[in-house]
């Protein structure tokens, strides 16, 4: 980290990049970037500009920036300013948006958060990336953020997942068949043929979760069966994907309201 501005990527997501400042005293001129820019205000006020005008940026607010945009955005009082700031390639996005999305996208977005599971989506999708999240959830979040925000706006064309269901159980059966693995949204939609930028909306309204959480379970689920037979509980979590024995003890615990050890010795 320096000047308490700190910066995340990963090899396997390089469409993606997030900045992190904590109680930032840096100021910017006017600037413009050639991705798509989302960020959220943790601590203090800025005045962002951009077309001309100002607008006070508080806590809870969400900015989006498109590519291209001239604007700045500075603290108003510089020791108390802290923020995220996720770039995103703007090739990438344009896969999944339609002609309205596009044109709903080309303009910036600067307001209160009034829907709470957009800043809990944002939120979270930000922890994701800086994380050992699997790239399946790294890259889901970050597409099912932008359909919320899609449907907020009410521009998302409905794809009648009728049609899809068949296909859909391609992917559900793919997971189940190779839950151990590290598997991406581009494996999914090369097994099914959907477009990985619809894969996870519909996939989550037949099945009620989205593929990551999907494959979360059946790991949970093997990982279990495995710990019944009294297996040592570090081989038992690198056996079933996780990332460690701490990250596993973490999302057992989440899932089952108990430790692996517990669960051990029951």
């Amino acid at each position: 980290m320096m000047n308490g501005v700190q910066f995340y990527r990963d090899e396997e997501l390089p469409y993606f990049e997030l900045k992190l400042c904590d109680t930032s005293q840096l100021s910017y001129r006017k600037h413009a970037h050639e991705e798509y820019s989302l960020g959220i205000v943790d601590k203090g006020t800025s005045s962002f500009w951009y077309e001309g005008k100002w607008e006070d940026v508080n806590p809870k607010t969400i900015v989006f920036i498109p590519p291209n945009l001239v604007h700045s955005c500075n603290p108003q009082q510089e020791d108390q300013w802290k923020y995220k700031m996720l770039f995103i390639n703007a090739a990438w996005v344009h896969r999944f948006m339609d002609s309205k999305e596009r044109f709903l996208f080309q303009n910036p977005i600067v307001e209160a958060i009034s829907d709470p599971e957009i800043f809990k989506m944002t939120s979270k999708m930000m922890e994701n990336l800086m994380e050992h999240a699997s790239p399946l959830e790294k890259e889901g979040s970050i597409i099912a953020l932008f359909d919320k925000m899609a449907v907020h706006a009410d521009q998302r064309k409905n794809i009648k997942i009728k049609q899809e269901l068949p296909k859909l159980k391609v992917i559900k059966e793919y997971l189940h068949s190779n839950f151990c693995e590290r598997i991406t949204l581009d494996d999914l939609e090369l097994v099914s043929g959907i477009n990985k930028f619809h894969l996870i909306r519909l996939f989550k309204e037949e099945f009620g979760i989205p593929p990551h959480m999907y494959q979360t379970l059946l790991r949970i689920n093997y990982a279990k069966r495995q710990l019944r037979k009294q297996r040592q509980i570090t081989e038992v979590a690198l056996e079933a994907g996780f990332y460690d024995q701490s990250h596993f003890h973490k999302v057992f615990k989440s899932h089952t309201g108990i430790t692996p050890e517990k669960y051990e010795k029951i």
